[in-house]
């Protein structure tokens, strides 16, 4: 058995491997060979990739993939896959033990530590358990229930968080009586929730300064701003002013409704808007013709109250984890 890196000639047998898995002994859905060389191969100037494989004459019995962000000097581990009938056999720890090593050689200072985490710029999308192929864009760390979680915390690895990923077909979808009497009250104190419309509507930026998150600013105001007016964005309006925002919204190809975050102004949070901006951000996909939503948060988040309330169910739990060097 020798360990290498992977190359053009062997690339086909590395995702012939992951497809032997995918959609099956994982959820990871199966790449084709653009998409496997999109996710795997193809690097950025911030993103370098490192593919090993196992090998044994010609074959290929083992597939091993991590990422290094520059700019943050972060590594990460994506995924590590070995042929049964190799298995149980030290392919798996050898392959994860050179990535580390490549890892090492290509940081531009010593790591403190290897991650696995929804961070990782490679995001492999994955199928929600029997479903007709659900899908969402981005595993957010090891799936607790899969092989791979005990063979990491074996390697050393050890969990931080827990990740619960939700999910909710739209076809039935409501407002539950509670929904329809807070969005009343909340029209009797001037607050409705409406589409951002940018000749009507302020402080869009003053809420995002309030909420701290420069990623939604970047995401949502420059999706307003696009000269077509970017996709709908709802919001809490109090009086003209935004205090709250959920979007952009749009169908993917999947049929899955996207978007990419919710929040609430401080001064607002005693409204129970979470709860309200949730649901009509669910109803305003289903209206759109999303067949479903998927998302994920920590186990400890409060927000998992805003979509347990919705009827949304957790399908997977996933770790994150570290090994941390000594």
């Amino acid at each position: 058995m020798e360990i290498s890196k992977l190359s053009k000639a062997t690339q086909y047998q590395a995702n012939i491997l992951f497809n032997s898995v995918a959609q099956g002994e994982v959820v990871h859905r199966k790449l084709n060979e653009a998409r496997f060389e999109e996710q795997f191969i193809t690097e950025s100037e911030n993103v370098k990739k490192i593919n090993l494989i196992a090998s044994e004459g010609e074959s290929v019995i083992g597939f091993a993939n991590a990422s290094y962000k520059v700019d943050t000097n972060i590594a990460y581990i994506t995924f590590i896959v070995v042929k049964k009938e190799y298995r149980r056999n030290g392919i798996g720890r050898k392959l994860l033990k050179a990535l580390e090593t490549e890892l090492d050689q290509i940081a531009v200072s010593p790591l403190p530590k290897y991650d696995i985490t929804f961070f990782n710029p490679i995001n492999l999308e994955w199928c929600v358990p029997n479903t007709k192929e659900h899908d969402h864009p981005n595993a957010p760390g090891v799936d607790v229930s899969g092989s791979g979680y005990l063979f990491l915390k074996n390697c050393g690895y050890r969990d931080t968080v827990y990740q619960n990923s939700f999910y909710q077909p739209l076809a039935s979808f409501e407002f539950s009586s509670q929904i329809k009497e807070r969005l009343e009250s909340l029209k009797e104190q001037d607050i409705t929730i409406t589409y951002y419309n940018k000749e009507k509507h302020y402080g869009l930026d003053e809420l995002f300064t309030d909420l701290g998150n420069e990623q939604w600013r970047e995401i949502i105001i420059g999706n307003v701003n696009k000269p077509d007016g970017g996709y709908p964005v709802l919001i809490a309006e109090h009086k003209g002013k935004a205090v709250g925002f959920t979007g952009p919204l749009y169908v993917q190809p999947s049929g899955r409704g996207y978007f990419a975050g919710i929040g609430v102004h401080s001064e607002y949070r005693k409204y129970g808007l979470g709860k309200a901006l949730f649901s009509s951000l669910c109803m305003s996909l289903k209206e759109m013709g999303a067949g479903y939503m998927t998302l994920f948060t920590g186990e400890t988040n409060p927000a998992r109250n805003i979509y347990e309330g919705a009827g949304f169910k957790i399908v997977k739990t996933w770790a994150d984890m570290e090994r941390v060097k000594r």
